[in-house]
């Protein structure tokens, strides 16, 4: 594929543009690190939602969506989509709180809401796991992503050797370059402004080539075709839900029903925290933070997915079988696009990537800077030093992030590995918010038990007479890691002293968290919104998950499954017009 004068510069505008923002906002985000790492408290929600969406739509999500499908089927897809289960709890139990809270790091939270040197050291590592060492393998896959996508589209591997350097070392260089330099400059005010350019762009080019995919085979039947004469399983591939089978085996569907009912509840992600929190902590106000994550739930789940699964189905039919399946996506780029919107999609996938790299660099260098620094190893200094040691800061992850991205292969992999190590660690998350009794030893014990768990399990299934064995293979050794982090965390809870009553109060006049766990705390008569919000849930449930069904009905032929979803869809979107119009939100 040879990239043609058009097609960079169609590259060339879109980075002028980015980069305007982020010069143009330099100076706003250079005031103080409230505006660096929140925007001054501001923004609203349609700005946060979509910034949301654009940074958890990052290169390497198509390319992994496509490999799923051609490795399983396209309900492997339930390995992320499970996700939007815990996103609309966190829309109507934990957006409020985390907006209340008035805070710069989801870490913050712990000193908050514990005290002691126990909250102290958690806080620390907190800061250093999901800052540092999180972060970076995330920047790593995100660059391998990117690199695969180059490589295969752009043909870049004459000029990896005119330079002397392997073609993926030479693309990696100039990802790193391009996004350090415009996210160094523009803080959370350009990252959030250009993700929603960057999003409309990605998105868009991802409609742009699943219809010309479609129509390239003919519609559904076409794909049909081309799948069984590659020797695929079309039953198998096509299906959102795995046929039912024995719960007590391992099979597809004892996989789909754990990642509804555990590992959805067990993620470290249930309340939203990490740089989804990041933005919930920027938003206006409650409302606009409840509306941003409504949304961001919405997009995320129900309309992102089917323009890449049809890529992959296309690449599937194409190109038969291949060593990796993650490169069905760039591999139809390169057959299909011609010069001019090849540069336009090649665009879109630097506008995807942009989008995640520079949130996880901003919110990377705010729990360095906010939690580490700040906070333990350099207090007390002028907010204009704390700046620079943000900008600092971003580089050395950025660095960080580029030299690991060389040790990633399997992309689904390090989503598994990072839903692994940290199972059973989001039920004592959602339990700090809501039961008094919860203390800093419960969230140490649930992380320290989780890490365990997954290196135990790990190294069992490297013994003889065990490999492949299934109960020690993602998600039902994540299943058994939630089951052991939940006993262990209660029984420590219940072991070690409670929070003070000061700061207990403290936290829950600012934060007003309500519920039965707090009653002792509680001044005078609180009205109960628990029902309303059990209501709200199962409305916000049918809304994101009948639109990805229903969705899904009408593109696989479906038509009675996509109209049935459809309109549990339209349920659930009245239901949340009529009750949250009333409760004035």
């Amino acid at each position: 594929m040879i990239i043609t004068g058009l097609d960079i510069a169609v590259i060339a505008v879109y980075l002028v543009i980015v980069f305007g923002i982020g010069v143009l906002l330099s100076k706003r985000a250079s005031r103080d690190t409230e505006e660096f790492f929140v925007s001054g408290r501001s923004l609203p929600w349609w700005l946060i939602g979509t910034s949301m969406v654009a940074t958890t739509f990052a290169a390497d999500t198509p390319l992994v969506v496509s490999g799923l499908v051609a490795r399983g089927g396209i309900w492997q897809n339930w390995i992320w989509w499970h996700w939007g289960i815990g996103a609309v709890f966190t829309v109507f139990l934990f957006a409020r709180l985390w907006n209340r809270a008035g805070i710069t790091t989801d870490a913050e939270l712990i000193e908050l809401r514990y005290d002691g040197k126990p909250a102290a050291a958690l806080r620390f590592y907190r800061a250093a796991w999901f800052g540092i060492f999180q972060n970076i393998l995330v920047i790593a896959w995100v660059m391998k992503a990117m690199a695969k996508i180059v490589i295969v589209v752009m043909g870049w591997q004459e000029a990896g050797e005119v330079l002397g350097m392997h073609p993926e070392v030479f693309i990696v260089m100039c990802l790193f370059l391009v996004t350090v330099f415009y996210t160094v400059m523009s803080g959370l005010w350009g990252v959030v402004m250009t993700d929603f350019l960057q999003f409309a762009l990605a998105m868009g080019g991802s409609i742009f080539l699943a219809v010309i995919s479609w129509k390239s085979f003919g519609g559904m039947d076409g794909i049909r075709a081309g799948l069984a004469e590659k020797g695929f399983d079309i039953a198998g591939t096509l299906r959102i839900v795995p046929a039912p089978e024995s719960l007590l085996s391992a099979n597809p569907f004892t996989e789909f029903v754990l990642l509804v009912l555990v590992v959805w509840w067990a993620s470290y992600t249930i309340d939203g925290g990490g740089y989804l929190a990041q933005r919930l902590f920027a938003a206006k106000n409650e409302k606009h933070a409840v509306f941003g994550y409504l949304w961001f739930c919405i997009a995320h789940v129900a309309l992102r997915p089917w323009p890449w699964i049809i890529v992959g189905l296309c690449g599937m039919a194409f190109f038969g079988k291949v060593d990796d399946p993650e490169t069905y996506y760039p591999l139809v780029m390169r057959e299909l696009l011609r010069p001019g919107m090849l540069g336009l999609m090649l665009a879109s996938f630097f506008a995807a990537f942009m989008s995640t790299i520079d949130s996880q660099l901003n919110w990377g260098s705010s729990l360095v800077v906010n939690d580490l620094l700040k906070r333990f190893l350099w207090k007390g200094r002028s907010e204009k030093e704390y700046v620079l040691l943000a900008r600092i800061a971003i580089v050395g992850l950025a660095l960080l992030g580029a030299g690991s991205s060389f040790l990633v292969s399997d992309i689904s992999f390090a989503w598994k590995l990072i839903i692994s190590v940290t199972a059973g660690v989001g039920s004592v998350y959602v339990a700090r918010w809501y039961w008094w009794r919860v203390n800093a030893w419960s969230e140490i014990t649930a992380m320290a038990a989780a890490m365990a768990a997954t290196l135990v399990l790990s190294m069992l299934s490297q013994r003889p007479g065990l490999e492949g064995a299934p109960w020690l293979q993602f998600p039902y050794s994540t299943a058994l890691t939630a089951a052991l982090s939940v006993v262990l965390w209660v029984a420590v809870t219940f072991a070690t002293k409670p929070v003070g009553d000061e700061r207990l109060r403290a936290f829950h006049g600012r934060v007003r968290p309500g519920g039965p766990g707090w009653r002792r705390f509680r001044g005078g008569a609180e009205k109960s919104r628990y029902s309303e919000a059990a209501f709200n849930i199962f409305a916000g449930l049918l809304v994101v998950f009948g639109m990805l069904v229903g969705f899904g009905g009408f593109i696989l032929g479906r038509p009675v499954e996509g109209i049935v979803a459809t309109l549990l869809a339209v349920a659930g979107c009245v239901i949340l017009l009529f009750t949250m119009r009333e409760d004035g939100r």
